[in-house]
């Protein structure tokens, strides 16, 4: 179905004609035929400037998807062209609803961006009916305009909190902070060490240095050093989830330890009385015993390491 509509402006937009079909797989798509106006159509896409066209329209239009309409997806259509800019060279010139390199308006930009602030990103990718990688790509292209000015991120920091994560299938580490107060990360940077962190204390300054009153992480010396050098009047803590996690390590360490040794025990009170042919008797009091030993190595015991029997 071809339905043509008024041209009007938005934003810089011309509004030409939709076209609404279904694909092969019945999903229904609207397709709409724009352009720039004629005033910013060889803008360039990183500076804005007016530039001179370095070649014509491309013969092949370029599909850009918008954001769902009801279930429907939505698609901007338009033959492009190159235009030649002093500073940045030759690039495609800016189309007014979407971002240099994307396939993707702006607006599905900084919705998917603003989802995965919230929801992980199996999650976005999955209600944006988008690839899994596409969300980090949607996310760089959306930081400037989400926080204009990152510096300021790092003004009036208190209790902050430093950790290193694994990515990756555990080839490479992240070095994450953040802010205890707002729950939210303020840096991050590739790999980990003190290396990594002093980067971080080296571009604050003074003021920010000192607002600092709490470092929490986990028992790195790393972290340790960095915190004592460039702050050494705030707090160094353990953080709750690391002690947790120790302490739970070590009553694993504990609880294996117990269930290593009634093992045994069970094993020597077997060896010790041997079972007879038969149906041992309910009063037998050597049964009574074996069975007794065997309760403390059973699932249903507390200490049960059903994973360690084959390491005995």
């Amino acid at each position: 179905m071809k339905k043509p509509l008024v041209s009007f402006n938005v934003k810089n937009t011309v509004i030409k004609n939709c076209n609404l079909y279904s694909d092969k797989n019945g999903v229904k798509h609207i397709r709409i035929q724009a352009r720039p106006n004629k005033w910013p159509e060889n803008d360039c896409p990183f500076c804005h400037k007016s530039c001179p066209v370095y070649d014509k329209h491309s013969s092949k239009s370029t599909i850009w998807r918008g954001l769902d309409w009801g279930g429907i997806l939505v698609e901007v259509k338009y033959q492009t062209h190159r235009i030649i800019c002093p500073e940045h060279g030759v690039s495609v010139a800016e189309v007014p609803w979407a971002y240099p390199s994307s396939r993707f308006t702006k607006y599905f930009d900084l919705t998917v961006a603003w989802f995965a602030s919230y929801l992980p990103r199996s999650t976005t990718s999955y209600f944006m009916r988008v690839d899994w990688e596409t969300i980090g790509r949607c996310v760089n292209r959306t930081l400037h305009d989400l926080e204009p000015e990152r510096s300021r991120i790092l003004d009036g920091l208190v209790n902050i909190g430093i950790d290193e994560t694994i990515y990756k299938k555990g080839h490479k580490y992240i070095t994450v902070i953040v802010n205890h107060d707002t729950n939210t990360v303020v840096w991050a940077s590739e790999d980990h060490g003190k290396s990594v962190l002093e980067k971080f204390y080296k571009q604050l300054t003074p003021e920010q240095l000192s607002s600092i009153k709490v470092v929490t992480g986990d028992g790195a010396r790393w972290i340790t050093d960095c915190v004592n050098e460039y702050t050494p009047n705030c707090a160094r803590c353990v953080d709750s989830f690391h002690v947790v996690e120790w302490a739970m390590a070590a009553l694993d360490e504990v609880r294996k330890d117990i269930w290593h040794d009634a093992y045994i025990e069970y094993k020597q009170v077997k060896k010790d009385n041997p079972r007879g042919k038969g149906r041992p008797k309910k009063d037998d009091p050597e049964f009574a015993i074996v069975k007794a030993a065997k309760a403390h190595v059973s699932p249903q015991s507390p200490a049960y390491v059903p994973y360690v029997v084959a390491e005995i």
